[in-house]
């Protein structure tokens, strides 16, 4: 048996993974303890985590799979998702796996550093969890419309397949695919280098100097007003660990994408998004500037 194990915590980086064989993996996979089979279900009626930070554990089964589980599922402490199906858990306090292993993960940076960050958003996860997502469709008058922006096309993106896990939150605010898990920066030659702020030290390049390279426009005093031309993005840093994107619909509210997680059009909270600047963001708390999108200017990689 071989299993590839993922900490979905991430929205622009690549989530920390480590790979198992042999008996380290059947282990892993013993120690899930099912209360049901795998049923249909919607996000309406069993909603899979949808916020930014902590989103579970994801496992790969990619050889010797076992016949009772899905070759692809998210273990969360209540439940474990696959696709639009979904089982109930005993909740085993199944994260001391990552602990227990973090030496194994590749994508970590400083091991103490990402454990205590780690620790730290399982406990948000675990506290708020029982809120998130018990919202059902409301229906807004538009908000400043925005007649230039693209449809948020959340079906298109929501494939379950190679878009969705393969394209983050950069990709999908500037509505560009790439299947690359798009970084700032990167297509031009000039990715950031730090992460710790919207402003970092001489001599470093931010994600938000990424995304000007990318042909991305700067747009600090937009105060959530559309431009005349393209759509409005917003840039969120997590300082020191992270970066997340949303974009402005048509309508005048904003959607994103959690890593590779489906795109939605609601925050950490359930609660469709006016302003990003005022959204649950969780841990990403510093809100760094409104960009304009030029449709045709930019590439990105």
């Amino acid at each position: 048996m071989k299993i590839k194990v993922t900490i979905d915590i991430y929205s622009g980086r690549p989530n920390p993974v480590m790979v198992l064989e042999g008996r380290r993996a059947a282990d892993i996979i013993e120690k899930i303890r099912m209360r049901s089979s795998f049923e249909s279900n919607t996000d309406s009626t069993v909603p899979e985590p949808f916020n930014l930070g902590y989103r579970g554990i994801i496992i790969d089964q990619l050889t010797g799979a076992t016949s009772d589980m899905p070759a692809t599922f998210r273990i969360t402490p209540d439940r474990a998702y696959s696709a639009d199906s979904s089982a109930a858990l005993d909740d085993t306090d199944f994260e001391k796996i990552l602990f227990e292993n973090l030496d194994d993960f590749k994508g970590t940076g400083n091991k103490a550093k990402f454990r205590k960050l780690l620790e730290n958003e399982i406990e948000i996860f675990r506290r708020e969890r029982p809120d998130i997502g018990r919202i059902g469709k409301i229906v807004f008058p538009p908000i400043n419309p925005c007649h230039c922006a693209p449809d948020p096309d959340l079906d298109w993106w929501n494939d379950e397949g190679q878009r969705q896990a393969n394209n983050n939150c950069y990709n999908y605010s500037t509505n560009y695919r790439s299947d690359t898990f798009a970084q700032p920066g990167k297509a031009a030659g000039q990715q950031y280098t730090s992460l710790s702020g919207c402003t970092v030290a001489a001599g470093q390049r931010s994600a938000k100097d990424g995304a000007i390279a990318d042909c991305l426009i700067d747009m600090p005093d937009a105060n959530n007003i559309c431009p005349p031309k393209g759509h409005l993005v917003a840039l969120v840093i997590w300082p020191g660990a992270d970066f997340h994107w949303y974009r402005k619909g048509p309508d005048g509210k904003w959607t994103h994408k959690p890593g590779g997680t489906k795109a939605r059009a609601v925050d950490n909270s359930g609660n469709p998004i006016d302003d990003p600047r005022t959204a649950n963001r969780g841990s990403y708390t510093q809100f760094c500037t409104f960009m304009q999108v030029l449709h045709g200017h930019l590439k990105i990689k």
